[in-house]
């Protein structure tokens, strides 16, 4: 069995800062950009460089602003810096996604997921949302009909039955015949012969 990574190889505490630092200087640049290149992780980046994911985010905001403005500054400095850091980050993770096509021994999970989580914009498919399922997932909402249209559906899917049985035996349909109103009233007389 493979032995496990130590945790703590490589941490070093460094006593005696009372803070994190909130004044970007030239020397940080470097060692944010080396580790937004090893990890793609800001808040390592910036813990690496002795200050915060959110002083560091308002450094690269103020980067992007001076560079819309065509403007160089330290910020733009560290702008350029993390963007090529994070295109080798991406370009090296692409590069494993790629060699595990060809090697059947490597496995594409950890790689997928990690673009996927780091780079979500560019590395996930947009999901479509769902249809909304009708009558909380038990099918279509029930359709309140009065008896007459229940009965007058039936009638006619029934004569359609009709018309299509005929028609495969080669008959012709008989034509429909309609109670009269008097004698739907009236009570049917019995034969002569019955008596």
């Amino acid at each position: 069995m493979p032995e496990l990574p130590d945790p703590l190889e490589g941490y070093h505490f460094r006593p005696g800062r009372r803070g994190p630092r909130t004044t970007l200087k030239s020397e940080m640049v470097p060692v944010i950009a080396e580790w937004l290149a090893r990890t793609g992780v800001l808040r390592i980046a910036a813990a690496k460089a002795g200050t915060t994911e959110d002083c560091l985010g308002k450094w690269l905001s103020r980067g992007k602003d001076a560079a819309a403005r065509r403007k160089s500054s330290i910020y733009t400095e560290l702008l350029t810096a993390c963007e090529e850091a994070w295109a080798h980050r991406f370009a090296h993770l692409i590069e494993l996604g790629e060699r595990t096509v060809t090697d059947r021994h490597m496995n594409p999970r950890f790689v997928t997921w990690l673009m996927s989580v780091t780079g979500p914009k560019h590395f996930t498919v947009p999901r479509e949302q769902a249809a909304q399922v009708q009558g909380n997932g038990l099918g279509p909402a029930f359709e309140l009909v009065t008896p007459e249209a229940a009965a007058a559906s039936v009638h006619a899917k029934l004569m359609r039955f009709l018309e299509e049985d005929d028609k495969r035996n080669g008959t012709e349909p008989p034509a429909p015949a309609e109670p009269s109103p008097a004698s739907a009233d009236s009570p049917a007389e019995e034969p002569e012969e019955s008596r």
